[in-house]
């Protein structure tokens, strides 16, 4: 249990980092290569470069602190030439840059599909456990299950709350390895775990 709050934080975290990501890469990219026709684009690629590699290091620093997960950053690419031409084309050429950019932009559907997990089996947990104390307390509430069958008393509702129970344990199962899974995902996508 200690370990599943900061687990369930990564994966609800993961939604909105990659949305942030993909719309931060998506148009920088998209502008430098539109106006690389111009003496402007080459700058703002150079510059796009550099923030895929903060955000990289971003994920990495969220990784560490909620997972534990301390990851080595990949070195740069290292350029012949100093001009920015030079330094474009070096880390263009980079493996790692690539994985890591296309990591970047795989965490929103990555993000979709923890934040998913993550909310339903938690929220669909807490509803059945909290099933005995919302019929005991609110006398106009009513519970129906997925079958059309209603919950009514309360013995039913303590029946629902067990199963609740439960469902919360494979609950923790479940987001414990899932946060692992994204963890080792992220690891093998922004360097090599320590």
């Amino acid at each position: 249990m200690k370990k599943f709050l900061p687990n369930l934080v990564y994966l609800l975290l993961n939604l909105p980092l990659g949305v942030l990501y993909f719309t931060i890469l998506v148009a920088g990219f998209s502008l430098g290569i539109g106006l690389s026709i111009t003496l402007i684009g080459l700058p703002i690629l150079f510059a796009m470069i550099f923030i895929t590699y903060l955000l990289g290091d971003f994920d990495r620093l969220i990784t560490a602190k909620l997972l534990g997960l301390q990851i080595a950053k990949p070195e740069a690419r290292p350029s012949n030439k100093e001009t920015i031409t030079a330094i474009l084309a070096s880390q263009l050429k980079s493996a790692e840059f690539w994985k890591q950019f296309g990591y970047l932009l795989l965490k929103m559907p990555l993000g979709i599909i923890s934040f998913t997990v993550a909310i339903t089996f938690v929220s669909v947990s807490l509803a059945l456990i909290g099933t005995p104390i919302v019929l005991n307390n609110v006398p106009d509430a009513q519970f129906m299950l997925w079958n059309g069958y209603q919950i009514t008393s309360i013995p039913e509702a303590l029946l629902v709350s067990v199963a609740g129970l439960a469902l919360g344990a494979l609950s923790v199962l479940l987001v414990n390895g899932l946060a692992k899974l994204m963890g080792n995902i992220n690891a093998w996508a922004l360097g090599s775990a320590e």
